[in-house]
């Protein structure tokens, strides 16, 4: 409810164009609620396969694995689509709900902190 109030609020003449807010209220609730079921049913079907390391695994997979769940849930989705769902920006963007302008930085700070992870990982395990 939260997220339909912020969007109620950022319109300026909302109350001047909606004819009835409690069932806007209502519609916006409902809409964003099967969106994040729908995120979830696709999380479900990607991070399995993401997140348990193959029986026979080298030490880079684990620290790959450990440097992407370091990462905050916006980056670490960003990536996953990305480079395992091979997402474009747009479907990115809806999926963590952000403009498709600004899935590039997200992508370019997830990229800095894994690279600043796996190198950390890679100094410490020689």
């Amino acid at each position: 409810m939260q997220d339909a109030f912020e969007r109620a609020i950022r319109e300026p003449r909302f109350f001047e164009e909606v004819r009835e807010p409690s069932a806007w209220l209502r519609t916006a609730v409902s809409r964003r609620a099967i969106s994040r079921l729908r995120r979830r049913q696709v999380w479900a079907r990607l991070l399995p396969g993401l997140y348990e390391p193959p029986r026979e695994y080298d030490d880079a997979v684990v620290d790959l694995r450990r440097a992407l769940e370091a990462l905050p849930a916006q980056q670490r989705a960003a990536v996953v689509l990305r480079y395992y769902a091979d997402a474009d920006y747009d479907e990115i963007a809806r999926a963590i709900d952000v403009e498709a302008s600004s899935v590039g930085p997200i992508l370019t700070r997830a990229r800095s902190k894994l690279r600043e992870a796996l190198q950390w990982h890679t100094t410490t395990a020689s």
